[in-house]
């Protein structure tokens, strides 16, 4: 008998959880800043002219794997981008950046910041507010040191069973 495509388990591929992290979510918070534009702010940059408008979705939440840094608090960043940036040859090779050790007032070991889809940005809001509580987010090293490129980052609601065991059990409440 033959194993179809549909039921192989890639999670057993070696080097499938190189450089990913599985966060639960917390809690976030939907950030929004409207100000004038400084001097200092290159026109490309403002919004209609002179202001400075800036929205973002401001995620804290705990490592659920690699077991390495489980239970870590992690800061998230999501800021959404306008259609014309590119990516890859002739834009950026990344989707966000990945930070070690930044604490800061919450106590987070790690911080990430991720850029999404404009055009994603009202589904994402209305998904974190009633089913997304995990993330995965993949970086280019296994374990960043200092600062690292995040290739892919997902949503879900739960957490599949491929994955299961490399979660591990629920955390802790804190």
């Amino acid at each position: 008998m033959m194993v179809s495509d549909s039921s192989k388990n890639a999670a057993l591929e070696p080097g499938f959880f190189d450089g990913r992290f599985m966060v639960e979510i917390a809690e976030w918070d939907w950030g929004l800043y409207v100000g004038l534009s400084s001097g200092l702010m290159p026109v490309e940059h403002r919004f209609q002219g002179g202001l400075n408008y800036v929205r973002s979705i401001e995620i804290l939440g705990r490592i659920r794997a690699p077991l390495v840094h489980r239970a870590k608090l992690m800061r998230i960043w999501i800021s959404p981008f306008r259609s014309d940036m590119r990516f890859g040859d002739e834009g950026l090779d990344e989707v966000g950046q990945f930070y070690r050790g930044a604490g800061d007032v919450f106590g987070t070991s790690f911080q990430a910041s991720l850029h999404l889809p404009e055009d994603a940005l009202a589904p994402a809001l209305s998904c974190l507010s009633s089913i997304w509580r995990f993330m995965d987010i993949w970086t280019v090293e296994d374990d960043p040191d200092d600062r690292g490129s995040v290739t892919a980052f997902t949503f879900s609601a739960r957490i599949h069973p491929n994955l299961a065991e490399w979660a591990g059990p629920e955390l802790e409440a804190r």
